[in-house]
């Protein structure tokens, strides 16, 4: 059985490769230092760039996204350091073809960056400083803070519609652009087997060779 007999919707082939719509990335955010990233649309964030790199960033694909972050200073005098661990922040934002920085508020001290948490005023902006529109909440879990899984709180979050929650028709706005890109191939006979293609060349290494060996034991 060749890949080109394989037909799939792209929704269920995104299931099998075990891949995010994220790949369709048209929106890059720079993090800085002081930002922790928790979850990107309900999944663990792909950070580019490692822990010896000066800038990090994550690509997200255009249109609606969500994310979960933490301001978390570091403060030093003398030689005592101080880290300031603020409440986690969950954020929706719509963007498309854009570069975005975070603009965060310089605090002189550990004291004054906690009011952070009662006046979390912070912003994503693009080159020309403008800033896009966010609608942001706190994602608090009650008890014992460590351990946790922004993933799945992402996700409770948005089930229960807080302000910057994301619904499913949202979640699934970055297929159905894709479907519709000008990018579709003449080489391919149906949309899935194009998205099949597609989709498979955006997959690593391990998850092609599970996507094969899942084929060969179907046969």
């Amino acid at each position: 059985m060749s890949l080109k007999n394989v037909i799939l919707k792209p929704v269920a082939l995104c299931a099998l490769l075990g891949l995010s719509t994220s790949v369709f990335a048209d929106v890059t955010i720079t993090l800085p230092s002081n930002v922790d990233l928790l979850a990107a649309n309900s999944e663990t964030p792909k950070i580019n760039g490692n822990v010896f790199s000066n800038t990090k960033s994550i690509t997200l694909p255009d249109g609606e996204n969500q994310i979960v972050f933490r301001y978390k200073p570091v403060f030093r005098q003398g030689g005592d350091t101080e880290i300031v661990t603020t409440e986690a922040i969950i954020t929706k934002f719509t963007a498309s073809d854009v570069e975005l920085t975070f603009d965060i508020p310089e605090y002189r001290s550990a004291e004054l960056a906690r009011d952070f948490d009662k006046n979390p005023t912070w912003k994503l902006v693009d080159k020309d400083g403008n800033a896009v529109d966010v609608k942001q909440d706190k994602l608090t879990n009650p008890g014992f803070q460590i351990g946790r899984n922004y993933d799945q709180e992402s996700v409770a979050y948005n089930k229960k519609g807080g302000i910057a929650a994301i619904t499913a028709t949202g979640a699934l706005a970055v297929t159905e652009a894709a479907i519709q890109s000008p990018a579709a191939n003449s080489q391919y006979k149906t949309t899935e087997e194009q998205m099949l293609h597609y989709w498979y060349e955006k997959a690593d290494k391990e998850t092609k060779q599970r996507f094969l060996q899942s084929i060969i034991q179907a046969k």
